[in-house]
């Protein structure tokens, strides 16, 4: 009878501890996501309060433009369904709500490489871009204008190959994001301007 009680009183704890489990979760998801559409939104209306001062661009100087809090723009993938804002820096704190930019590449002429997780329980925007077939478009946008790039490259590198970050005279966009279960290589994913 009295191990009788005990297991019910561990039973009724092990729900209790899933359910407040399951709340915790949900809750936190709910944040993350609040944040991300926030994040979306208030790019929008910079870009668009930008659009309406018009900015002069010198393609020899570029100067880095940084909305609120380090927004710099949007990216859009239409094939994998992906609308992301796109922020300064790529550290942990920038990847948990957004697109990073790598801040030694440019923000807008040559190369412009992003970063994104493509797992977990924060933002991971890039978790279909292996599905990424060449001639497929990828849209950035940022207070500077809207450029359209079209897939030419998606391949696997080392995590240690600095080459994908340089500068390049043409406009192209840079990719990047992990790879399950293989820590030393990455997911890179090159897209050439439309003119």
């Amino acid at each position: 009878m009295k191990e009788f009680k005990v297991l019910k009183i561990t039973m009724l704890f092990l729900f209790v501890l899933c359910a407040i489990s399951f709340i915790y979760v949900s809750i936190r998801y709910n944040y993350i996501k609040v944040k991300q559409e926030n994040l979306i939104e208030n790019i929008e209306k910079n870009l668009e309060n930008t659009k309406q001062n018009e900015i002069e661009q010198k393609e020899e100087k570029e100067t880095k433009y940084i909305l609120n809090e380090g927004e710099i723009g949007l990216i859009i993938i239409p094939s994998i369904d992906v609308k992301a804002p796109v922020c300064e820096g790529t550290s942990s704190n920038v990847l948990k709500y957004a697109v990073g930019h790598f801040e030694e590449t440019s923000q807008w002429s040559g190369n412009v490489a992003l970063a994104s997780h493509n797992r977990g329980s924060y933002a991971h925007y890039f978790s279909r871009i292996n599905e990424l077939e060449s001639g497929e478009e990828i849209i950035y946008i940022t207070n500077m204008g809207e450029r359209r790039y079209e897939v030419t490259e998606n391949k696997v590198i080392e995590e240690t190959n600095v080459e994908i970050l340089k500068n390049t005279k043409e406009n192209i966009i840079t990719l990047i994001t992990c790879i399950t279960e293989k820590r030393d290589k990455r997911r890179c994913i090159v897209g050439k301007e439309i003119y």
